[in-house]
């Protein structure tokens, strides 16, 4: 059974070997927010890349894509400018165009008034 995960590893090592990237790209991508109804909603367009080759991580304050064209990889890392509700955010692509979006953590939703003397 050892030999068997061995040979599966070997192979998926030599395959990533075969697709080396040789272009990296920012793609083009447009933010926007809504500071009143907190909501924010980016666009990313990824032209020629099937779904299957995107690979979105999203944190409260920071997002990052990968998605790959053969021997193109786009590539985009940035930071929210404020936190963000993980479990809102919804994404869809089609057509080389991908939306996500979401809601903002209002930072002052714990807050404590403080009456003044």
């Amino acid at each position: 059974m050892t030999e068997s995960i061995v040979e599966k590893k070997s192979g998926a090592i030599q395959e990533e070997v075969d697709q080396e990237i040789k272009y990296r790209i920012r793609p083009r991508r447009y933010f926007n927010f809504d500071a009143e109804d907190k909501e924010w909603t980016l666009e990313v367009h990824l032209p020629g890349v099937e779904k299957s080759d995107i690979k979105l991580r999203i944190l409260p304050n920071l997002y990052d894509l990968k998605a790959y064209r053969g021997e193109v990889m786009y590539s985009l890392t940035q930071y929210f400018p404020w936190n963000i509700e993980t479990d809102s955010v919804k994404a869809d692509y089609k057509n080389g165009l991908m939306i996500v979006s979401g809601k903002i953590i209002d930072p002052m939703a714990d807050a404590v008034p403080i009456k003044l003397e």
